[in-house]
């Protein structure tokens, strides 16, 4: 009777165990995310953009810009960060701000994957009443040394017609949006890069591990080899790896 006893307790105990709730779903990097920037709240309007321009100091009138579009663009999911860093000094009375570093034109940066393709990105915040062409050559500049990059240019007020024109002679995309359409520009990004494709620019280095008999010009590029070994080339990180060429 004793041992019937101790078998029926450890039938309950296994029960009780049994019945304990299931665990939760951890979330994906993606749905903490948007749990944490719902682009529909976050998404700037007329009043927003009102309200900011009515900030008389330049500097707070700019970050309040950055931060605004670093919220829109993690809402749909495209990696953000700010480009300033911060320099804090201690004191008696406490922690203070001592010096922001420049960012180098840049106040946002990040990458973007359309149909398993990523994609760099260095953005510019500019509030102010008109968008002047020269933000645009400065982003063109910007560009002109990174490979697998576009470029994204976030304005409050206005821009003007030029703007476009000189936007169309990059050699890497450039995409203009107002803060109040900025929650557009994941679909305006997947839009080109299915219509016409993704415009960058590309980089291609060559390693090559021996040379015999090789004549240069006066700018070190090669006229002719007898023989060249073991050449690698290396375009935008992928790299392809061939044998022995002969001359």
């Amino acid at each position: 009777m004793k041992r019937y006893l101790e078998e029926l307790d450890i039938e309950q105990i296994l029960f009780g165990y049994n019945d304990m709730p299931p665990t939760k779903r951890r979330k994906t990097d993606e749905e903490n995310i948007k749990g944490r920037y719902n682009l529909d709240k976050v998404k700037a309007t007329k009043e927003w953009t009102k309200e900011t321009f009515e900030i008389q100091n330049i500097r707070k009138k700019g970050e309040a810009l950055e931060l605004k579009a670093l919220q829109i663009l993690r809402a749909q999911n495209i990696i953000t960060n700010m480009s300033k860093a911060h320099l804090l000094e201690e004191t008696k009375e406490g922690t203070k701000l001592k010096q922001i570093i420049g960012d180098r034109g840049i106040d946002l940066f990040g990458e973007i994957t359309i149909h398993e393709q990523t994609i760099q990105w260095i953005g510019q915040c500019k509030m102010t009443k008109q968008l002047t062409n020269t933000v645009i050559n400065e982003m063109k500049g910007l560009l002109s040394t990174r490979p697998n990059t576009i470029g994204i240019i976030i304005y409050g007020g206005s821009k003007s017609s030029q703007t476009e024109s000189i936007v169309e002679t990059s050699n890497s995309d450039i995409f203009l949006s107002h803060i109040e359409e900025l929650h557009t520009i994941r679909k305006q990004i997947e839009i080109k890069q299915s219509q016409k494709g993704i415009r960058t620019m590309s980089i291609t280095k060559m390693f090559i591990e021996e040379m015999e008999d090789v004549e240069f010009d006066k700018n070190g590029r090669i006229l002719k080899a007898k023989r060249i070994k073991n050449v690698s080339t290396q375009i935008w990180g992928t790299s392809s790896q061939n044998e022995d060429i002969l001359n």
